[in-house]
């Protein structure tokens, strides 16, 4: 094969080497604020496990797609941060690296209690963006969750090396079109904006404070140290922060947003 050759082979290969990567790019959606679903163009929506096929994914997705109730008259437990994290330390403590699978039976038990009640966290709203198909949503690019890092304090840039880790909170199909209708704007809450290049752009304003209230989820998927820790450690050359959550329990769904500053 001649050098003509050789190069013709590998633009080829650099071309479509970078379709495929701008391809893979597009299947995080282009939505950038929440607006009103019509849940009934959702295949979806009558499918609480989503298109998952394993036991252990079908039971976190089924927590993950509860349905919003109503809060009136519910004693909802409130949380900061570090409250956030006692809460579920001792059991962080004794499933570091486990999946649902391999919990004991009274790890089971202990996780069953802990994902039932609705609680609230009460901090400042850093980043906010679109989550990418899962199949919690049956791996839809439209319908999808929309991920909001919550930190103690509030921070003069987007996340980097050196700062804490958030707790990790997701609004869900199921539950936007409610905080939608209360006047929520997440770009009116949020200080960065991430893109679905995953560079980070400004809102033009601080992050406020909030409290978030919905269910608590131990996202199993991402309790593996590359997930889980203190401080961020790096920035991949994907743009994602790592470690990316402080635990990995969540606020998922989230059913209400209110701001307090």
């Amino acid at each position: 094969m001649g050098r003509s050759q050789i190069a013709a082979v590998f633009g080829a290969i650099v071309f479509f080497g970078a379709l495929l990567s701008s391809e893979a790019a597009q299947q995080i959606s282009e939505d950038r604020e929440l607006a009103e679903l019509d849940l009934t163009a959702w295949n979806c929506a009558k499918r609480p496990g989503g298109s998952a096929r394993s036991p252990e994914t079908i039971e976190r997705n089924t927590l993950k797609n509860r349905w919003a109730t109503d809060l009136a008259g519910l004693a909802v437990k409130s949380f900061d941060t570090a409250g956030f994290l006692k809460h579920v330390a001792d059991f962080d403590a004794e499933t570091k690296g486990k999946r649902r699978r391999d919990l004991s039976p009274d790890e089971k038990r202990r996780l069953e209690i802990l994902e039932a009640p609705i609680v609230s966290l009460t901090g400042y709203l850093i980043l906010a963006y679109a989550g990418p198909p899962e199949t919690c949503n049956c791996s839809n690019v439209d319908f999808h969750d929309w991920h909001l890092e919550i930190f103690e304090e509030r921070p003069d840039h987007p996340p980097q090396p050196g700062d804490p880790t958030p707790i990790i909170c997701e609004i869900t199909p199921r539950t936007q079109n409610a905080i939608f209708h209360d006047g929520i704007r997440i770009q009116g809450l949020a200080a960065y904006f991430r893109r679905p290049d995953l560079t980070y752009e400004s809102t033009g304003h601080k992050a406020h404070k909030v409290r978030l209230t919905g269910y608590l989820l131990w996202d199993d998927e991402h309790n593996e140290r590359k997930d889980v820790g203190a401080t961020i450690r790096s920035i991949s050359r994907n743009g994602y922060h790592n470690p990316w959550r402080a635990t990995a329990w969540e606020i998922h769904p989230v059913i209400k947003i209110e701001r307090l500053d």
